[in-house]
């Protein structure tokens, strides 16, 4: 299957995607409902955008996932886990209970292990996915679609009280998640293939202009019917088929302004596209380290819900992340921490 050349917009895109998603653990604001109905499946949608597909073998996607995803966890609970004894070594109670509960994921989990989530059930999805590969392709759709209203179901039932919890939710490492996460890599496999051929045929201006109705458009309408938001992590996915076709037009609307006009400004700078090629490998290490940095903010009392102070909380987090995750690529722990191969420095050139 013929693919497009990879666009290094889409990279960038992978990084405001990321953004988000500390912006949305920074703290809530108005409408912040708006940004959480797209910002996770805007990060899952992109994994799907680069899951080739047919293009691995089952035991190639185990090994390069464990490497690339599996590892980093491991390592960065393991650091985590030294932070929360060093913070917690005079509440041993406490202690144990966040080392416990962060370490089973799931239910309950502890704030330390804030977003480790997201490595699991992306590798475990992806996994899937390959191995799904071998039967006709309506039946990963099938499995991806029937879990997002199987856990709709789960969230009614536990509402009602007829089941404690969401099976989907309460499994160990939140493995249940992994199963409605397929849907959304599919979607993104079909943006590459169906919808990227078609923005390459139009001008900028025109694909621009799309994606920010696109991007408007549902938002509004949401913002208008008070439709509810993704919150994976807790099996809650909207309304059927109203919240995902939302998260998914906005979806191709950013990938739309991404891909062209911010793809062309990147272009044009050699240093930008080099620091986005970099910043794009530290995605392991800020999706599991901007936690520690948040509590820590938090610590130092930057904890108001003052617009002001969530800023400097989404500033700081971000900032500092991915310094770290830099640092961290260019050292000898790469590849365990990152999940990628050793750096050089990056080098700036200045013109006479």
């Amino acid at each position: 299957m013929k693919t497009p050349q990879r666009n290094i917009g889409i990279d960038a895109l992978r990084l405001f995607s990321i953004a988000m998603v500390v912006l949305g653990h920074s703290g809530s604001f108005e409408c912040s409902t708006l940004l959480s109905i797209w910002r996770m499946p805007l990060f899952f949608i992109l994994s799907g955008f680069f899951f080739v597909p047919y293009g691995r073998s089952l035991r190639f996607e185990l090994s390069r996932r464990w490497e690339t995803l599996v590892i980093p966890y491991l390592a960065w609970s393991v650091v985590i886990s030294l932070v929360v004894i060093i913070v917690k070594w005079s509440e041993p109670t406490d202690m144990l209970h966040h080392l416990f509960t962060g370490w089973r994921g799931g239910t309950g989990r502890s704030i330390f292990w804030m977003s480790a989530w997201f490595l699991l059930s992306l590798a475990i999805s992806a996994v899937m996915l390959r191995y799904l590969e071998r039967f006709p392709r309506w039946i990963a759709w099938a499995v991806g679609a029937a879990s997002i209203l199987t856990s709709r179901l789960f969230v009614y039932l536990d509402r009602a009280d007829i089941l404690d919890g969401n099976p989907f939710v309460d499994v160990p490492l939140r493995l249940g998640i992994s199963l409605p996460i397929i849907f959304y890599l599919l979607i993104g496999q079909e943006i590459r293939t169906r919808v990227m051929p078609a923005i390459e045929e139009l001008s900028v201006v025109r694909v621009s202009s799309i994606g920010i109705v696109l991007i408007v458009g549902p938002l509004a309408l949401a913002k208008h019917f008070s439709v509810p938001a993704h919150y994976m992590h807790a099996g809650l996915f909207g309304w059927p088929i109203v919240t995902p076709m939302i998260a998914i037009t906005v979806t191709i609307g950013f990938i739309m302004i991404f891909a062209t006009g911010v793809n062309r400004v990147i272009h044009a700078s050699e240093f930008l596209n080099r620091l986005i090629g970099r910043l794009v490998r530290t995605g392991s290490t800020v999706v599991m380290f901007h936690g520690l940095v948040l509590l820590f903010v938090h610590h130092l009392g930057l904890n108001s819900s003052s617009l002001s102070d969530l800023l400097v909380r989404f500033g700081i987090t971000l900032t500092t992340a991915f310094a770290v995750g830099l640092l961290i690529n260019m050292s000898p722990a790469a590849r365990v921490l990152s999940g990628v191969p050793r750096e050089r420095p990056l080098r700036v050139t200045i013109a006479a």
